[in-house]
């Protein structure tokens, strides 16, 4: 065998055993802090000279105050995380040309050459850091789950950002159109949620954004899965065993507006991670690129891989074409949504449903209306039952006035049934109570939910990592002695305490030991969750697992949750499979060119390339843009160009 190839297999082996390191050593969710990655800029030897220096990649990625990804991830996680401990490195100049790194089959080897050219210049990517190859001039446009992508010079932001949502272990949105693919390799509905990052490339685009525009928000179970809502901004249906409410919303990227920002509601009695999801956008912020403010209904949903987030669209005439409206209400499954208004920064829906989990032993649904699934002993859902017998002659005669000694019980919103007050302080006693009193491994927790044993810790809103019953009390002990154990005005901590740092900027005083446990807690989160997305390895999207392998290790499947995942007894492990972003989409295309100013007479998809024939101040131009990265291509210099960064704006 000749030499340069042993070398080559060599470098691929090596290249795997570190990939699959980094996949079980890497941070998983739920995400809080920094997220580092390492962006490698290279050249080929017969490059010419790159379109920006290394400072364009910086601000686009690392630096905060740019419009660029740090800033963007900033955002989407309501402050919680950012690229802390990323760098950028380049240019490095490989010692193969263009030709022949465009000649390889194995695209893995594509980013193997840029590695290497780093490493004989002094950079190696630490342990545990996702690597984003960029090169001059571009070759491929690829990703790998938990691990790597690859990009050309000309790579837009959202592509990017795409990408850093595969390697915290997001997967692609859908959506109910299962007629209509993106692409070849595609499935049914696939990237057709043009409202979410992950179905990137084909998703709205702000076309005023730096770095070839600005992507879109997450959905809003995207954002759950990372951890990143607050549990007090989550209302789950029917978890205070009430089954209808009239809800508010806050928009995704107003948080500072009042209302939740999502909406469960669970139907599945059989699968407590299947249910529909409800959020509000509005054409601001990081959503500026969506066509207007609207709100939308997800399913979440097993498709034997993973929980995906399925866009509930208008079918009909629709179907097949990928551009159904996103469905305003929705009767399904016991479920019934409907939205009442949308002003401004908040939206009011009407939500209900049939399904509940059953009570423990000992308990019943009160069931004083279909609606109300509080569980309580039976004496007291007999009692509701009478006083519902009743309730007509307690009234003032025409009104839902109540006479003297009888006041409304209001067991759900709404119940004007008149009761006596000690009755009342029953019902809302056991509505405090309604929680606790449900058989736990039917309650819908959302994607973060504990294994058995374990519970939030919940030192403050969004603290979802897993921990013992006692911890949780201790956290809790902890946060209301806070006041007393720091110096007066600073956050310094009194003698013999120090800083709990269970996440940043926690500076709540503790024992040392209370900081280990804080610390030891953090580190084993990911494995203390039922459902486990982030975590995994690299999944096999578009590849069928086969006898295969990067070595002669076999490995099996198992259920984790309800979604089938592969286990990992040791770093041995198939090699994972390259994501080709698909195009973006005609309509979804039309909607950016027309935010643009533009009036858009024609498109026609040229191969990788978007022929936009368009009219602006009454003179016509043609536009190319590149289907995957969104670049705008100038054709009378043949040039892929990214739109280039425009004055700040803030986000």
């Amino acid at each position: 065998m000749a030499p340069d190839r042993v070398g080559r297999m060599i470098a691929l082996a090596l290249s795997l055993i570190v990939a699959f390191a980094v996949a079980a050593n890497a941070q998983d969710r739920p995400y809080r802090g920094g997220i580092a990655w390492s962006f490698l800029l290279c050249k080929f030897s017969d490059s010419p000279a790159p379109p920006h220096d290394i400072g364009y990649y910086q601000n686009m990625t690392i630096n905060s105050g740019t419009n660029g990804l740090n800033d963007y991830v900033r955002a989407v996680s309501y402050g919680k995380a950012d690229l802390g401990g990323s760098t950028v490195h380049g240019w490095y100049t490989e010692s193969f040309s263009l030709a022949h790194e465009q000649g390889l089959s194995d695209r893995n080897q594509r980013v193997v050459d840029c590695k290497n050219a780093a490493a004989s210049a002094g950079y190696t990517p630490p342990s545990g850091q996702r690597v984003y190859v960029i090169t001059s001039p571009g070759v491929d446009l690829a990703g790998w789950e938990n691990w790597q992508a690859i990009g050309g010079d000309d790579v837009a932001l959202p592509e990017i950002a795409h990408e850093f949502g595969h390697g915290v272990g997001l997967e692609h949105s859908w959506s109910n159109d299962t007629t209509w693919k993106d692409a070849s390799w595609a499935g049914g509905g696939e990237y057709d949620n043009p409202w979410d990052l992950m179905s990137a490339a084909n998703v709205y685009v702000d076309p005023t954004g730096a770095f070839g525009g600005g992507p879109p928000f997450l959905d809003a179970h995207h954002l759950d899965e990372m951890g990143w809502i607050g549990k007090s901004r989550i209302l789950t249906l029917g978890d205070d065993g009430v089954l209808s409410r009239t809800v508010t919303l806050a928009a995704l990227t107003h948080p500072e507006a009042s209302g939740d920002l999502m909406v469960r509601v669970p139907f599945d009695a059989n699968d407590r991670f299947h249910y529909y999801t409800v959020e509000y956008r509005t054409p601001d912020s990081w959503d500026a690129g969506i066509p207007a403010s609207i709100v939308m209904i997800n399913e979440v949903q097993n498709n034997g891989s993973y929980y995906q987030t399925t866009l509930i669209r208008q079918l009909g005439s629709y179907a097949g074409t990928g551009n159904g409206p996103p469905v305003q209400s929705l009767s399904a499954n016991g479920v019934t949504i409907t939205v009442n208004s949308t002003s401004g920064n908040q939206a009011t829906v009407t939500v209900s449903a049939t399904h509940s989990p059953y009570c423990l032993q000992g308990y019943v649904w009160r069931e004083s209306s279909s609606f109300d699934h509080v569980c309580v002993p039976p004496a007291t859902r007999s009692q509701a039952a009478a006083d519902n017998a009743q309730a007509g002659s307690r009234h003032v005669a025409n009104s839902d006035i109540c006479v003297q000694g009888y006041v409304w019980r209001e067991a759900i919103p709404g119940d004007h049934v008149c009761v006596t007050p000690a009755t009342r302080s029953q019902t809302w006693a056991d509505n405090g109570q309604a929680l606790g009193r449900f058989v736990q491994d039917q309650v819908v927790y959302g994607p973060n939910t504990c294994q058995q044993g374990y519970v939030w810790r919940d030192a403050d809103d969004s603290d979802y990592v897993c921990v013992t019953g006692a911890t949780r009390s201790q956290a809790a002990a902890d946060n209301a002695a806070a006041p007393g154990r720091h110096i007066p005005n600073s956050t310094t901590c009194v003698q013999g305490y120090v800083w709990r740092e269970a996440f940043p900027g926690d500076y709540v005083c503790v024992t040392g030991a209370t900081r280990s446990q804080a610390a030891a807690d953090n580190a084993a989160a990911s494995g203390r969750l039922v459902n486990l997305f982030a975590a995994n390895p690299p999944l096999l999207r578009y590849a069928q697992l086969t006898s295969h392998t990067a070595t002669d290790a076999t490995a099996t499947s198992t259920m984790v949750g309800n979604a089938s995942r592969y286990e990992r007894p040791s770093l041995q492990r198939p090699m994972p499979q390259p994501e080709t972003p698909p195009p973006v989409s005609e309509a979804v295309l039309r909607v950016r060119l027309q935010k643009m100013g533009y009036n858009v007479q024609k498109l026609e998809l040229k191969g990788q390339v978007w022929e936009a024939t368009v009219m602006q101040n009454g003179v016509s131009q043609v536009l190319q843009v590149h289907s995957q990265s969104g670049a705008i291509k100038l054709p009378q210099h043949m040039i892929l160009k990214p739109m280039q960064p425009q004055p700040m704006q803030p986000h």
